[in-house]
Formats: structure tokens, C-alpha cells, sequence
């Protein structure tokens, strides 16, 4: 029996150009300067009295440079040469130069059909309650941002309609996934959260869990026999999800690829489901190697481990310009402050205002330099940890280790970190190229006023590695 809904069709069209428009170089690299001298973070350390005159030759040359350059993806190189005089890889030129698909080459607009569906919940529990012979991809499923009823349309082809969803972009009816099957494998269609593109993928259903390659939900009708965690499964197929393994009864090893996407969650349950073993396994190795950045805090959950009984963290600085202050708030703040009851946006306000009171500024909101943070009920075990590192640490990766390399519980271990940290929270700048973007650093660490410098030379290790097996050899020297 197969599942008679009514299906309508939805247009929405969306144009992708594959050219520049507004992209005469020179002006690009005008409005370029103008907008890293006006608003960086970083300006007033890399051009004072002893590099001004550099600076302004440095500047003077590409300036010239740019008035032959016609093709814009020669502008965005020429651009990222200029930038990189200031020696900041969070200061960058952003190009997507992306190839076309033939229809735009024609320049023909792409259209991302959003297919309908008029089921409701309870039909869907009524058919799936009722058919008998259920195609295993077929049931209710679920994630942090869907609700999706996967049905039958006609033979060997599904519809994941939305049930319910946090996205704004999408409504209950719509088609988010769209499945096919070819004897006993399927593939799938996955519309983007705005609705601007789609890919496909392999899909499989394994157990309790809908595996769409780059997206998982869980089955939460009908019941499966077998209930695989739903975590765990994706933190395994997740490449930038921390793990947690135990070795030789009494190693603990954490490994972070990444302080991004899912991993404060992931961290938060690794902790929370290990929490016993951790506490009484003496030796730990903390893996940053290849440690792109992101949220610090995704780490910080470890401090009670770790700091023994306080740490030093240090403030920041913020360029405080108009257009900074709009771009931080659109992207970090907006969402968050959209959602607070009236007494919570108005502590919020009254913090906006002592930022925007000091315009023209580098201006630190916490007053002090750094803080000491006092680690309340921080645990005796481990008693030695290792913290391996290497150039592709970067970021918050950095800062984490600044941050914990001052317990005498940690030791370093590795090469010297890549030096992205000195400046940070980023924000970008449009320009009148629609292709290219400025990736622009708004903070400044207080640390450089005590002469400390990560993007110069990286954090260095207390003990340098070579070889291929970091992790035994640390572990040995932890255990002296």
C-alpha cells in the first residue's frame, strides 16, 4: 500500500551569478584599505612610528599594482598579498570564485524546487501504524532542528516532510529529504537550511538512526528493536567531533580536531557519560594536534580537571567602530538578544551602551587586564596530563592551551602551535564585489601588553616530539 498525499509543486528561484560586478581592482583595494585601517584590531601594533613609512610604500605598490588588474580573481590575490604585510591569518581576503554549473554559465537563474505535502502527524502515525511491510527508511524522525516524516510516495520513492522545525526558512508540508531506491541502496536529496541549494548523498537507515551522510536524525516512530545513541553513532562519523578512549587501565585520551559545530555537546557528553572512569584514571593526554579554533568554552569544560585552583585568563579589546560594533552584533549577539524576556535585554542594553559610548576606541569592558578564575570542586585525579600540539593548532585551540599549560598538572608536548591567537572574534566585511569578503579581527589579547606574542613564533612545548607515536611517548614521560 503506498501513501496517497496530495503533492504540490513550490517554485522559488534563485539567481547565482559566475561574474563580478563592481569589481574594478583599484577600488576594490580602496575600500579594502580603508576598511582594515578604519575598523582592525590590530592596527595600532602593526603600523606605528617604525613601520608607518614601510607601510605606506607596501601600500603605495599594490595600490599601483591594482590599476592593471582587470580579472577579479587576480584582484582577490593581489588583495590578500597587501594584507598579508600585516601578518595576521585571521586577517584575510575571502574569495569564492566557485564554477558555475552549465546553467548558470548561461547565466540562467537555478531553481530550487521545495516540493508539498499536506500530511499532518497524525497521519503519518495512522500509516505507519497501520501498512504493513514498512520500508525501513520509513517512520517519524527527529533532530535538534526537525521533526520529519519519512513516507512512501510511489514504488522505491520517499518524502521527508516536515513535521515541525526551528528554521525559520521552513514550514511544516515542506519537503526537506527527498530518498530513492535502487534494489536494496538509497540515495538522497538534502535541501539547505535556506532553501538556496541541494546535494545528494548515500543514505542508510541503521537501526534507530537515518544516515544522510552530512545529517543524522533519529527514529522515534516506530519503535526500533535495537537503539543505537544517537551521539555516539554520529560523533564516530563526525571527523571534527572530540573522542574519549581509555588505555592501559590508567590513561585517559581527548582528542580535539576542532572547537566547532556539535562539539560543546559532544564534550559535554563524553564527560557526563565517563565521568566515574575519569575520576579515577591518574594519567590523561588532552590531543590538540590539527586543533582549527572555535569556542574555547568547548574545552573549558574540562578546567575542573585540570586547574588546580585557579588560572589567569586574560581580557580583550575591542576596536570600537560603528561598523564593528554592527557586524559583531548581527552575528554573535542578534538571535540571542531576540529571544530575551524585557529585564534580560535590558542588562544587555545597558552593555551595548557602555561599548558604543567609547566609539574610536580600543576599549576593554572587563576593566582589568585579566582575570583570576577560581576552579571551585576541582577533582585530585589526573594527577599529570599531557597537551600535544603542532603547527596546525591554531585559534582557540591556542588560547586553550594559554589557558591550561598554567596548572602544574600539564605538561606540553609537540612542536610549536601555528600563531593565530593575538587577535580574534571575527567579523566580515562585504565589499562591492559580491565574490570577495574581508575577514576582519574586531578583539585584541591584553596579553600582548605583557610581551607575550602567540601569533609570532606559536606557543612553544615544553617538550619538543619527533616520531610518529606522540601519545606513547608523552604517556612515558608523564609517568616519570
Amino acid at each position: 500500500e503506498m501513501l496517497k498525499f496530495l503533492i504540490t509543486l513550490s517554485f522559488i528561484g534563485y539567481s547565482i551569478t559566475s561574474y563580478c560586478q563592481n569589481c574594478s581592482c583599484d577600488s576594490l583595494f580602496l575600500q579594502t584599505q580603508k576598511i582594515v585601517e578604519n575598523n582592525y584590531a590590530g592596527w595600532y601594533d602593526k603600523v606605528k612610528t617604525t613601520t608607518q613609512q614601510t607601510y605606506q610604500v607596501h601600500t603605495q605598490q599594490y595600490l599601483s599594482s591594482s590599476q592593471k588588474i582587470v580579472d577579479a580573481q587576480d584582484c582577490a590575490k593581489l588583495l590578500q598579498d597587501w594584507i598579508a604585510f600585516f601578518k595576521d591569518r585571521h586577517l584575510r581576503i575571502k574569495a569564492n570564485f566557485s564554477k558555475p554549473s552549465v546553467a548558470n554559465q548561461n547565466n540562467i537563474a537555478k531553481d530550487v524546487t521545495i516540493l508539498t505535502t499536506t500530511i499532518t502527524e497524525e497521519q503519518a502515525k495512522k500509516y505507519l501504524s497501520t501498512t504493513k511491510n514498512l520500508d525501513a527508511v520509513e517512520g517519524i524522525y527527529k533532530n535538534a532542528s526537525y521533526t520529519l516524516a519519512v513516507t512512501k510516495i510511489k514504488q522505491n520513492l520517499f518524502y521527508a516532510t516536515v513535521l515541525s522545525t526551528s528554521n525559520e526558512n521552513w514550514k511544516p508540508g515542506d519537503v526537506k529529504l527527498i530518498i530513492e531506491k535502487n534494489s536494496t541502496k538509497y540515495k538522497g536529496t538534502f535541501f539547505e537550511g535556506d532553501k538556496t541549494d541541494f546535494s545528494t548523498h548515500t543514505i542508510k537507515p541503521v537501526e534507530n538512526i537515518l544516515d544522510f551522510d552530512i545529517v543524522f536524525y533519529e527514529k522515534v516512530f516506530p519503535a526500533t528493536k535495537v537503539k543505537l545513541d544517537m551521539y555516539e553513532y554520529e560523533m564516530k562519523k563526525d571527523r571534527y567531533a572530540p573522542s574519549l578512549y581509555f588505555k592501559n587501565k590508567d590513561l585517559a585520551v581527548f582528542t580535539f580536531p576542532s572547537f566547532q559545530n556539535n562539539a560543546y555537546e559532544q564534550t559535554e557528553y563524553l564527560l557526563k557519560k565517563h565521568k566515574q572512569q575519569l575520576e579515577k584514571t591518574p594519567y590523561w593526554i588532552i590531543d590538540l594536534r590539527g586543533n582549527d579554533g572555535g569556542d574555547v568554552s568547548i574545552g573549558m569544560q574540562l578546567i575542573k580537571y585540570i586547574a588546580n585552583p585557579s588560572y589567569k585568563e586574560y581580557n580583550r579589546q575591542m576596536r570600537m567602530t560603528l561598523d564593528n560594533f554592527n557586524l559583531w552584533y548581527n552575528t554573535y549577539v542578534r538571535s540571542t538578544y531576540e529571544n530575551l524576556d524585557a529585564n534580560n535585554k535590558k542588562k544587555y542594553d545597558e552593555y551595548f551602551d557602555s561599548l558604543k559610548a567609547n566609539y574610536g576606541k580600543m576599549y576593554n569592558p572587563d576593566g582589568k587586564p585579566f582575570d583570576i578564575k577560581k576552579i571551585e570542586n576541582s577533582t585530585i585525579f589526573p594527577k599529570k596530563i599531557a597537551v600535544l600540539i603542532d603547527s596546525n593548532t591554531i585559534s582557540s585551540g591556542e588560547l586553550f592551551t594559554l589557558n591550561i599549560r598554567q596548572s602544574n598538572k600539564i605538561k606540553v608536548f609537540g612542536t610549536n602551535s601555528g600563531g593565530m591567537m593575538d587577535y580574534g572574534n571575527i567579523v566580515y566585511y562585504k565589499t562591492t564585489c559580491p565574490q570577495i569578503r574581508i575577514q576582519l579581527p574586531v578583539d585584541r589579547m591584553l596579553w600582548l601588553d605583557e610581551g607575550i606574542s602567540i601569533d609570532r613564533n606559536g606557543l612553544q612545548p615544553q617538550f619538543y616530539l619527533k616520531g610518529k607515536n606522540w601519545i606513547e611517548d608523552a604517556y612515558k614521560i608523564i609517568k616519570q
